[in-house]
């Protein structure tokens, strides 16, 4: 079965009922009541049949208003081309199997359809239509797209397991290319670039710091440079574990470079741009202690 999220939600706001005024310029209606304007046609393509499921681009327009451009976008799986999604008789679903691989079509949908199933921006009024620009790129039978995810996934598995069985390697060369010491503090690797002063921050006290994320290769993810501050209170888990416990070992007015295993950063999971099992490193300045007894 293919998984209910992989309908978009955009799919909810496609549906239209068969009433309608006047049509609006250059679009024809099928028998099913679909409206439709052919932008681009590929006669030679394969036609999208029920059981598809469908990867191109879609951009809507609420009247004369564009809202959503995917057509900058890459590609991506958009439709389930099937009976079983199908609201009612002149729906998206109807729409898609007018269409062929490599063409373009625009979908109009009046506003009496698009209101009555959700709210609609306020400049969205009576009489106008909700445009949907649909470029069905590839058309693909349900079983053959579930096999090519399935066969991703485990490329994925595979790449993401010999990330874990190398990392230790990797930060053990980055280490010692680097002239950090190997000897974990509390699991993460720290080499002070400035003493501090005073004592370490205790539970609940409030901290200001200045961090650099960068991964191994010594590309930078994030930071805070020319921003304010990053301010968090220890022991509320709101950082990663191991940045956590790096502030926890300096003073306030230290610097130091922090070095944190994927184990105690985002383990198996993307996070943005930081793939699974990426070991990070913080360059850090511990600007100010909050003491939660003030």
């Amino acid at each position: 079965m293919i998984n209910k999220g992989f309908i978009f939600s955009f799919m909810i706001v496609c549906f239209a009922c068969g009433g309608f005024a006047q049509l609006p310029s250059g679009f024809k209606q099928d028998s099913t009541g679909v409206l439709y304007r052919v932008e681009k046609s590929n006669p030679q393509g394969d036609k999208v049949v029920e059981g598809d499921v469908v990867s191109g681009r879609y951009s809507l327009q609420y009247g004369d208003s564009l809202v959503f451009d995917g057509f900058k976008m890459p590609s991506a799986p958009m439709f389930g081309a099937m009976a079983a999604n199908r609201a009612f008789k002149g729906d998206m679903i109807d729409g898609l199997f007018l269409m062929r691989e490599g063409e373009v079509y625009t979908f109009a949908f009046p506003y009496d359809s698009i209101a009555k199933i959700q709210k609609v921006p306020p400049f969205f009024k009576k009489g106008d239509y909700a445009l949907y620009k649909v470029e069905v790129e590839r058309r693909q039978p349900l079983a053959e797209y579930q096999k090519e995810m399935e066969a991703a996934y485990k490329e994925r598995m595979r790449i993401n397991d010999s990330l874990q069985l190398t990392e230790s390697e990797r930060v053990m060369k980055y280490l010692a290319d680097n002239n950090i010491s190997n000897i974990p503090f509390d699991e993460i690797y720290y080499k002070q670039i400035r003493e501090g002063h005073g004592s370490n921050p205790d539970s609940l006290d409030v901290v200001k710091v200045h961090y650099t994320g960068k991964f191994l290769d010594g590309k930078v993810f994030d930071s805070s440079e020319g921003r304010e501050p990053l301010e968090f209170t220890i022991g509320k888990r709101q950082m990663i574990v191991g940045f956590e416990r790096g502030v926890k070992l300096m003073k306030e007015g230290e610097k130091a470079i922090i070095v944190i295993p994927s184990s105690l950063a985002y383990g198996s999971r993307q996070r943005g741009q930081i793939p699974p099992y990426s070991t990070l490193v913080f360059e850090l300045e511990l600007l100010e202690i909050k003491d939660n007894a003030k």
